[in-house]
Parts: C-alpha cells; structure tokens; sequence
C-alpha cells in the first residue's frame, strides 16, 4: 500500500502504518481537520490523502536522504485554503469541529468564568477548585482579585476595595483557625494524610461562602473550533470589560493555532451576529422596566416548576417502540392502556441491572422533561451550571437574596465575623448596582442565595442527582440534588423508586476523608504522591 519511504514518513505522523483503526499524532489541528473533513469528498485513505496533499515529492526524497522528518515539510497553507473554501466560504459549520485547541486562562475572575462556562457545548473546561486551593494568598501586599475600572474610577471605589479586603481577611482567618476547631468536632488519627486533607477540603467549603465573584482563578479550556467561533461571539459581546478583553486576547492567540477555524468569529458574519444579540437585548419590551422583588431566604429551595403529565407513558413508549415494529403512536396508545402493575414491571426491569451510578439508564428516560426553580448559595449554582445535557436560565446575580450560613461557622464562634463581612458585601453590593448593575456582580460571595433555572430530561436528572449527591459532594449541592430527586418521585411515585437507586439521601461529617483515604491507599500502592500542600 506504502513504499517504504512513505512509511517512514507516516510514521511520524500516525500510530499505525497498518492496522485500519489509527490516531493522527504529531499534526497541526488545521491538518488533522482537513483530512478528516476530506473524507466525506474523496475515496482515498486518510493516510493517503495526507501523502498526495500534504507531502511533496521533495520532501519524500529529502526525508529518505536524511531520515527526519518534521512539521516543517508539512504543507499548511492547502490546509488553510480549504477551510477558506469550505467553512468560510460555504458556511459548512460541521467541519470546524474537527479541530481544536487548549487555552489557558489565568488571573481572572470568577465572575467572569461564568461567561466562559455558559457556551458548554463542544467545550470541556476545568477551573481552579475552592475546595482543594486557599484563595487568601497576596502578591506585592494585596489580596487577588479583579478591579473593575468603572466602579475604581467612581466614588464606590474605597468601598469597593474595602468590602473585598475584608471578605479575603474574614475568609483567610476562618479557613485556617477553624481546621483546629474542626479536628476537636471530627476527631481523627493526624497522622493519617487523608485525615489531614479531609479536614482541610471541609474548611475550604465552610469558608468559600465568602468569597466574592472579583477573586482571581485561573481557568482551563479545551474546545473544537466551531465552539471557541461560538464562544468568542458571545464574549466579545459581554456587558463586562473584563470579559471582552478575555475574548480578545483570545481570539488573538487562537489566530496563532488555529486561525481557520475562528474567522468568522471577528468577520463580518460575526459582527452581524453580535450586532443581532445587542439588538435583541436592547428590543426587549421588558429591558428598562424589570420588576424586582428580593425576598430574602435563609435556606436553599428546589421547586418543580415544570413537569410532562405524560412523563410515564412517553418513557413506555419509547421501550415498546425501539422492541417492536409498531409505529410511535400505536406504542403510545398501548402504554396509555397499561395497567400500573404492568407499567411498574417495564421500568422495573428497564433499570433492575444497574449497580452503580456509571450504569447509566436507558435513553427512553430522555422522553420525559422536568425544569426546577431553585434558590441556593452561587456556589451550587457554579457547580451543577456545568452540565452538559440541560437548558439553564440565571438572573443576574446578586446578594441581595440573603446567604447561606454553614452550621460549622455558627458551632466554632465564627458567626459574628461571617455575618459583618456578608451584611457589607450585601450593603456594597446594593450600593454599586445602582450605577454599574453588571459590575456589582463582583461583589457576590459564593455564599449569596440566587435563583436560577434548570430544564432537563430524567436521563440527566439522573445523572445530575446520582452523582452530585455522592457522599464527597458539597453539602449544599447534595441537598440540591437530593431535592431534586424528591420533586420528582412526589409528582411521580413509579420514577421515584427506580430513577434514582444510586442516589444518597444521608448527611456526612467529613465529605472527602473516604474519598481521600482510597487515594491515598492507590497513590501508596503506585508509589506516588497522592496529596500536595
């Protein structure tokens, strides 16, 4: 198939020479994407394809002289030219997923993480962790967090520095004197590493809550060009500064990678759309004249907002008609006419060989859609928003809703300085927002209850609820998620006993010290470091 001389050159850029089932290695994306996407216009192989129009006869003969090869023979601007044609040309969206690229991002917000995050499809990110990581430590003197230079160029910019140094104060000495209180509490061996971890990840959640949305992360992303075109729009479109710049700077280095596959994203097809999106907001009848009504809470809420009346009998429907022959209205119709005891013993036997939670159900769960209103602190709301299968709506966030207070703050005495440095963050909070609605967003604490809404299919909800009520989880979260699944079997009794088996309904101490002993015990029998300072 191969003279030996293209093989040698394959090699370089292929796992296998041979077997039919290979990976592309050593290759531009640009390149990877191209051959992928030529697939679909030609009868060669990919290898192949890559010889004849990728690798000249030049390089071949210079490559067996000299027996190297590099990137440098390779030909990119064909490449090149091809997504010219065919993604920017024709507007064959499909074939910039065929491609992709990671990006760091480091020193920002986490407010702004969250604009990043909202574009989820087609992009894989992971973001510094509250739990694992002190956010307290100051570079030149200072604490790090962002400085909005609207609200320090206005009169609200000493109390703005002033609420965040005092949440920082308030968090760094909690989440460092509380861990004594809490090895008194939670009494255990010190000398066990997991012990020690377990003691200081529940510290981490305990002090979290003060954290505003202005605290520096930094921020990991893996997304294929379709996603970062999408998601470049959207940002360049931020009401926030902070957030644009990302997306410049962005879109700068993405040009150094990946330039093909995100032209559109600063062309005139993207300033057409980021056009539309500011149009759209702007036509709302309802943009200058949003009633406000903050009721405060003291404790997290899940309502069932939404729910299919005919959630059961789509589910059978869909068993009955993927085992038959029928059509989809024949099997609905024979579902509605069920019997309970033979509706029970379908979803019985459609979930009864599950034994954990990475068995996932069957798709016929996909048919029934649920949508939950909840209100609970931002972090739940930083957590679960990453989910990939559901439709999300938040309001714009706030602290004026009132704030979680974990019972561990108000047992080890810590609740009077909680307390001042949340009412500030609220009073900050609500001052700045009359000038700059967008940018007091910076103030919000982790701690701060919002409202934010949730459409999914049972499928996700179980995965969501399964996973998330896990004894390592947070314990705001947990409660989310174990409330979730108790709206759900309240509307619907039959759901309730077999879409959820996986889920823990009990309440912990130390939600990481199993979790961290099995690490420890793997990372002891590998020879390797489990945990780092």
């Amino acid at each position: 198939m191969y003279t030996a001389e293209e093989k040698k050159i394959l090699e370089h850029y292929f796992t296998s020479t041979e077997s039919d089932v290979f990976a592309l290695i050593n290759l531009p994306e640009v390149i990877k994407g191209t051959l992928f996407s030529r697939y679909s216009r030609t009868q060669k192989d990919v290898r192949r394809l890559f010889l004849d129009e990728f690798i000249g006869e030049d390089v071949l003969q210079g490559f067996f002289a000299n027996e190297t090869a590099s990137l440098e023979g390779v030909n990119t601007s064909k490449a090149e030219d091809f997504y010219e044609r065919i993604l920017v040309g024709y507007g064959d969206d499909s074939v910039a997923e065929l491609g992709g690229c990671h990006v760091a991002m480091e020193n920002i917000s986490m407010l702004a993480t969250k604009s990043i995050e909202e574009h989820r499809l087609g992009m894989s990110p992971l973001e510094k962790s509250t739990r694992y990581v002190y956010f307290d430590q100051k570079k030149d003197g200072e604490y790090q967090f962002y400085k909005d230079q609207k609200i320090i160029q206005s009169q609200y910019r000493d109390l703005y520095l002033e609420v965040n140094n005092l949440l920082f104060d308030t968090y760094s000495k909690i989440v460092r004197d509380i861990q004594p209180l809490l090895k008194e509490i939670f009494p255990g061996d010190e000398n066990e590493t997991a012990y020690k971890f377990s003691i200081r990840a529940k510290a981490c959640d305990i002090a979290r809550g003060l954290l505003p949305l202005s605290a520096y992360t930094n921020m990991g992303a893996y997304a294929n060009g379709r996603a970062f075109e999408y998601l470049l729009i959207h940002l360049l479109n931020d009401p926030l500064e902070e957030v644009r710049t990302i997306g410049r700077q962005m879109d700068e280095n993405l040009k150094k990678v990946i330039p093909a596959f995100i032209k559109r994203a600063t062309n005139e097809r993207g300033e057409q759309y980021r056009e539309y999106l500011q149009n759209t907001e702007k036509s709302l009848p309802v943009a200058d004249h949003i009633e406000h009504s903050p009721n405060t809470y003291t404790e997290l809420t899940v309502e069932l907002a939404d729910a299919d009346p005919l959630a059961i009998e789509k589910i059978i429907a869909s068993i009955l008609y993927s085992r038959s022959q029928m059509p989809y209205s024949a099997a609905f119709e024979k579902a509605k006419a069920m019997h309970d005891a033979d509706t029970d013993a379908i979803v019985r036997h459609y979930t009864a060989l599950r034994k954990n939670r990475h068995h996932k159900p069957g798709r016929s769960f996909e048919e029934a859609y649920f949508a939950f209103d909840v209100v609970a602190d931002w972090g739940v709301y930083k957590d679960l928003m990453r989910h990939r299968i559901l439709t999300r709506h938040h309001q714009v966030f706030t602290n004026e809703l009132g704030y979680w207070t974990p019972q561990e703050i108000v047992m080890s005495g810590f609740e009077s300085e909680y307390r001042r440095a949340m009412d500030k963050a609220v009073e900050a909070y609500v001052a700045i927002k009359k000038d700059f609605p967008h940018e007091a967003q910076y103030l919000v604490t982790h701690g701060a209850y919002n409202r934010f809404y949730m459409r999914m299919n049972l499928r996700a909800i179980n995965h969501m609820v399964e996973l998330r009520t896990s004894p390592q989880g947070h314990p705001t979260y947990r409660k989310t998620g174990q409330l979730m699944a108790q709206r759900v079997s309240e509307r619907f009794p039959l759901l309730g006993k077999y879409a959820f088996p996986f889920a823990d309904f009990n309440d912990y101490e130390l939600e990481r010290l199993d979790a961290f002993r099995k690490i420890e015990k793997k990372a002891t029998e590998l020879g390797v470091q489990g945990f780092s300072e």
